[in-house]
Formats: C-alpha cells, structure tokens, sequence
C-alpha cells in the first residue's frame, strides 16, 4: 500500500534545516578549527577520518534500513544522537578530543541525508511533486546560515560557532520526528536484484568515478575556502556573503533543473558540470584577487554543485531499482562525499601546507578534468 500524499512543507523544512546546519559549519569551522590549535594538516587528518565515516556509515545505515520496518525512526534517532555528540565539542579539552567528537558525531550524521533522500523521492512519487523544487529550501536554508553567520563571527569571534551551528541543528531534529515514513510497494522481481549485481554494471562504476571525481575535487572549496579567502584579505562576513551567492544561484537552477535534465540529458549536463567545475578551481587558484572573477566562479556553483547534486539524483533513482533505492543513495553518498571527501581532504591539507593553498585548488582541477573524460566516455545517456 502507498503512503498518502504528505504536505511538500515538511520534507522542505528538513532539507532547510539540514542545510542551515551544514551552512552554519562547512565555511567556517576550518577557521573555528584554527582558533582551538589546528594545523591545517591536523584539520585535513580531522576532516579526512570525517570523510572514512562517510564511506562506510551510509552504507551500514542504508542497509540496516532498506531492511527495517521505518525508515524514519532511524533518521530521527540519528539526528538527535549526532547533535547530542557535537554538543560536546565546545567543551573538549585539546585538538585529540575535538577530534574524536568530530568522527564519533559523523558515526549518526551520515545516516541522515541518504535515507531521507529515499524518503523525500519516495513521498514525491506519490504525490507527484518536483524534487528539485522541494530540494531548493535546502539550499535557502544554507544562504539564511551563511549570511546570519558571517556577521556574528566577525564580531565576536570564532569560539561562539558550535552553539550557533546548534540552533539549526535543533530545528532540524524537530522536523525529524514530524515527518512520516514513505511505504512504496516493490515490485517481487525488483527485490531479488542485489546490490553487488547493479554496482557490476559499467554504467554505474561509471557513475561513481564520476561523482568521486568531482566531490573530490570539491574538498579544498569545502575544508580552506574561507581561509583561503582570509590569506587574501577578505573579512569572515565577505566569505560568508560569496558561499551565498553560491547558493543562491543554485536555488534559481533546482527551480528548472527537472525540465533542463528531461530537455538535454543526464549525460550531456554531467560533462558540462565537470568541465566547469575544472575551469572553477583554475580560476579560484589564479584569480583569487580579482573580485569581479571570484564573484563569476561563485556563480558557477548554481553548475558544478546544484546542476551536479539534480543529475546525480536521477541517475542513481534510474540505475538502482526501489529495493535498493537505501543502499544506493548509500553506496553513492559513501563513494562521493565520503571517499572522495576523505581523500580530498587529507590530500588538500597536505598540498596546502607543504606547497601553497593555490597548489590545493590546482590540484582540484585536474581531479575534475579526469571525472570530465570519465562522463564523456563512459556515462550512459
């Protein structure tokens, strides 16, 4: 039996929440990082054993939950124990368990997003709606955190982050337990395919190079971007304002990206978004100081991030048939964010501090441009 129709608003004001969360954290926590002791060697370790349990949690948790009776109940107990463990971190002693706060909040946080995507995909089935325009408060709610935030840490420094971050966070776990759990009726013969015979198939190794490629790429924007922009003489608030305009374009993409992927093609857009996001690393690496092409390639974020997570989606919803819909949004997340995130981050912390912070973004670049000829040759249409 089908789950019926749920209002749009609360898969919305998840998405928001989770967002603002990650806005409230991802551009500045390098820096609050560096106030507690950091190295950005120690922040790459940090931020890499982060990126291990990505690789590997999503997986655990999607199958546990492919194979228990509510998805739901796992998102909702996750998101409470993750913000319970970061709680903790203001009052960790030294960088050791700073560190160790950090990897055992990520154990519960990585459930989170894969399994509410199945559910989101799952309520929007029923009902109908665009993914994409539901998907878009997220990105509202990370622009409402980054430009609430810059400001406040400008002025009263870095230490206050945690509690700030937690303000979202709160709000996210509430709309956890509002939420109810999405029951789509599988098919007999879609649940005897396994998860190791549809990672066998060329077009979904393919898609999974892919996306390492480019959210490997990604980890020096993710990790250093506002430190980068500090070594150049831009203030917390001025990087908050970029990482919104970012977001902000990419709002106005997921408004027509359904139509745009329909029109065009999946495989068409990915190597477009790849060899974009190769051009936007070249330029973020060479032309920092230039204001009028810092704020262009935060523009092309709307591409190489907003574009990239549409297309992503509907891939792994065509190439991972319902009873897996768990796992694979999982196995995608865990290769991505979680290897391609832990790689890239132990990698752009390394190149940051032996060669230069130019050297980590070059770097990105060529990264990108390998998951540019990895699309063009071996994507499925």
């Amino acid at each position: 039996m089908k789950t019926p129709r749920l209002p749009a608003k609360r898969l919305a004001g998840f998405y928001f929440f989770y967002y603002a969360t990650v806005g409230a954290f991802l551009p500045f926590w390098a820096s609050y990082l560096e106030v507690r002791g950091f190295t950005p060697t120690q922040m790459g370790l940090a931020f890499g054993l982060m990126g291990l349990t990505r690789s590997v949690m999503p997986l655990v948790w999607g199958w546990w939950a492919d194979h228990s009776s509510s998805r739901v109940r796992l998102i909702r107990w996750a998101s409470t124990l993750s913000f319970l463990v970061f709680i903790g971190i203001p009052f960790a002693p030294d960088i050791f368990w700073i560190g160790a706060l950090m990897v055992s909040y990520t154990l519960f946080w990585h459930a989170l997003l894969p399994q509410f995507e199945v559910v989101a995909l799952n309520h929007l089935s029923v009902s109908g709606a665009d993914y994409s325009r539901i998907r878009l408060w997220g990105s509202v709610g990370f622009v409402t955190a980054v430009l609430g935030l810059g400001p406040v840490l400008d002025h009263w420094g870095m230490l206050p982050l945690p509690w700030l971050v937690s303000l979202f966070w709160i709000g996210m776990v509430v709309l956890a337990w509002r939420v109810p759990d999405a029951i789509v009726a599988t098919p007999a013969e879609t649940a005897r395919v396994s998860l190791w015979a549809v990672l066998r198939r060329p077009e979904v190794l393919a898609l999974l190079a892919v996306c390492l490629c480019s959210q490997l790429s990604f980890a020096p924007y993710y990790n250093f971007f506002t430190l980068f922009l500090e070594r150049h003489g831009y203030s917390r608030g001025f990087a908050g304002f970029l990482w919104a305009i970012g977001v902000i374009a990419e709002i106005g993409l997921f408004v027509v990206m359904g139509r745009v992927i329909q029109r065009y093609g999946a495989r068409r857009l990915m190597i477009l978004i790849l060899a974009a996001t190769t051009l936007r690393w070249l330029l973020t690496a060479t032309a920092v100081d230039s204001l009028a092409v810092l704020l262009l390639v935060q523009w092309s974020h709307a591409l190489t991030f907003g574009a990239y997570h549409a297309v992503a989606m509907d891939y792994v919803q065509r190439l991972f048939p319902s009873s897996l819909q768990g796992r694979g949004q999982a196995v995608y997340n865990g290769v991505a964010y979680g290897v391609g995130g832990s790689i890239g981050s132990l990698g752009s912390g390394l190149i940051w501090e032996s060669l230069s912070p130019e050297s980590a973004f070059l770097a990105a670049a060529l990264v990108a441009a390998l998951g540019t000829w990895v699309a063009a040759r071996r994507l499925p249409a």
